[in-house]
């Protein structure tokens, strides 16, 4: 009996939310604010029970569904909650009414819609949040019922074309499943799947670019202090730690549970759980590392529709189409770069077809891959330089990659770290550039005579590596499996000994590296 009137009062919801936005007032308690906010005290004091139980299904209220009902359709503007509170309703009726499933999920989505109407913009920060709710309700639509796959896909698709920024890694893992559903079953073309995968590529390519942009802004001098003002301010730190890289000098100094970090005598981070700007960078910092598994899952997706012979198919025709189509010449060449299909015909002649309609840093990057494929070192930096000049960070960082690795194959090592270095400045969550440094310094130990100072260029090699997967968990197995081998080559003890010198001692790396590093010996 209990779930009948439980359905029944699911279908009044359903059959009343379709006028009850014409019926709303625009008083946040509607016309009648007594009878508002009685319901609401009863919905929210029964759903804090039902929340408290882990929304157990014996231990929902009739009366808490009655209630919130009530306000929903009489009083929309009172509480966001009123809708966030609603989606778990309607997760119950979903889960355990799986014949009136679907009836549910529009009921769902007409609430999601309302919601749109009702709060367009975020009650705490004012700014617009429809793409953000129009994203949750194609998440939810595919999530619930993925045989929704098509609406799922036009209403994510509607996010995106609104505003792609205020989507999240769930939203666009859903959109893309979506479009692979609409592909497979004959409802759009495969070309969709390229242009949907770039797109949201881009869009995660932005948002780690505004996260990380956001990130160095939070730990860069953010009281304007330097180290003395710092002192002077705060009194003298209880402890203090210095370590020396490349010139640069950081110091961590902790004041109780506050640990504040000094670059070069300036403020560059306060790191603790309870201070906002400690808070606001692990956020980011995080947030970043998020979207960079988002870009990966949309990568793995992608593979099966990857190969270079499908993807140089589709492109083929579309280019013989519309071949001065400058959006698909560069969707084109960026795919085929990233999917290490740069040896084909295709790559080359839309390339040159790019940089005659549109000079730019995209075209320059393209025909500096070009060179790169055919071993012209000198021709491939000038076009990787010429890139560099993008505000694309994702292209801007892979362009300094391979300019360095323009400079390391024409032997200048010094000018080559140089770059790379460049390159850890424009993407600071990614190891490669160390690990790159760190097999710069591996290779040059034959320039170095001597039984330490062969070697030292292997602790030094060690070192990047560790920064590397400090940074960045994703490149770790590479980085140990670097360290392993470069471990390997590290002197005897006795060695060591008998040159004079002993294990953790300092040691000053010779030539073009000239580093500071640390002694170890063969384990």
């Amino acid at each position: 009996m209990k779930t009948k009137r439980f359905v029944l009062i699911a279908v009044m919801i359903g059959m009343a939310m379709s006028v009850s936005a014409q019926e709303a007032k625009e008083s946040k308690y509607g016309a009648d604010s007594v009878a508002c906010v009685t319901n609401l005290s009863t919905y929210r004091e029964y759903f804090k029970q039902w929340e408290a139980a882990r929304y157990a299904p014996d231990a929902i209220s009739m009366e808490m569904v009655a209630a919130w009902r009530e306000v929903f359709l009489n009083c929309p503007r009172a509480s966001q909650y009123t809708y966030t509170n609603g989606e778990k309703i309607m997760d119950y009726f979903i889960r355990t009414n799986p014949k009136d499933k679907d009836a549910y999920i529009d009921t769902l989505c007409m609430l999601m819609d309302q919601r749109m109407e009702a709060f367009p913009n975020d009650p705490k920060t004012g700014a617009s949040q429809v793409a953000n709710i129009m994203g949750r309700k194609g998440l939810l639509i595919y999530t619930y019922n993925k045989n929704r796959y098509e609406q799922a896909y036009n209403v994510l698709k509607s996010a995106v074309e609104l505003d792609p920024s205020q989507l999240q890694g769930a939203y666009i893992d859903a959109y893309f499943k979506a479009t692979i559903d609409m592909v497979n079953n004959g409802k759009a073309e495969k070309m969709t799947i390229i242009n949907v995968y770039q797109e949201l590529s881009e869009v995660v390519d932005n948002n780690i670019e505004a996260l990380a942009e956001a990130a160095s802004q939070e730990v860069s001098d953010p009281e304007g202090l330097t180290e003395e003002e710092l002192i002077t301010a705060w009194g003298t730190p209880d402890n203090v730690e210095e370590t020396e890289e490349e010139g640069v000098t950081t110091k961590s100094l902790a004041y109780g549970t506050i640990v504040v970090s000094v670059v070069n005598g300036r403020v560059e981070s306060f790191l603790d759980a309870n201070n906002e700007i400690g808070k606001r960078f692990a956020k980011n910092t995080k947030s970043i590392t998020i979207n960079k598994g988002v870009k990966s899952n949309l990568d793995n997706l992608f593979q099966p529709y990857a190969s270079c012979e499908d993807l140089i198919k589709v492109f083929s025709a579309k280019m013989a189409e519309t071949p001065d189509d400058v959006v698909l010449l560069k969707r084109i060449t960026t795919i085929l770069d990233k999917k290490d299909c740069t040896e084909s015909k295709l790559f080359l002649d839309a390339a040159v077809r790019l940089n005659e309609l549109e000079p730019s840093p995209e075209a320059s990057y393209s025909l500096g891959i070009k060179f790169f494929k055919d071993k012209k070192w000198s021709e491939a930096a000038t076009f990787f330089d010429q890139a560099t000049n993008t505000t694309n960070n994702d292209r801007k960082y892979r362009a300094y990659r391979n300019l360095g690795m323009c400079y390391e194959n024409m032997g200048n090592m010094s000018r080559a770290r140089e770059i790379y270095r460049r390159a850890a400045q424009v993407d600071p969550t990614n190891g490669e550039p160390y690990l790159l440094i760190a097999m710069l310094y591996a290779g040059s130990a034959k320039q170095f005579s001597g039984e330490i100072e062969s070697k030292a260029v292997f602790w030094a090699a060690v070192d990047k590596c560790n920064r590397a997967k400090a940074i960045d968990p994703s490149c770790a197995d590479k980085a140990n499996g670097l360290i392993r081998a470069y471990t390997a080559a590290f002197p005897s003890i006795e060695t060591i000994f008998f040159n004079d010198y002993h294990e953790n001692q300092t040691f000053q790396v010779g030539g073009w590296i000239g580093e500071t590093t640390t002694i170890r010996a063969r384990k």
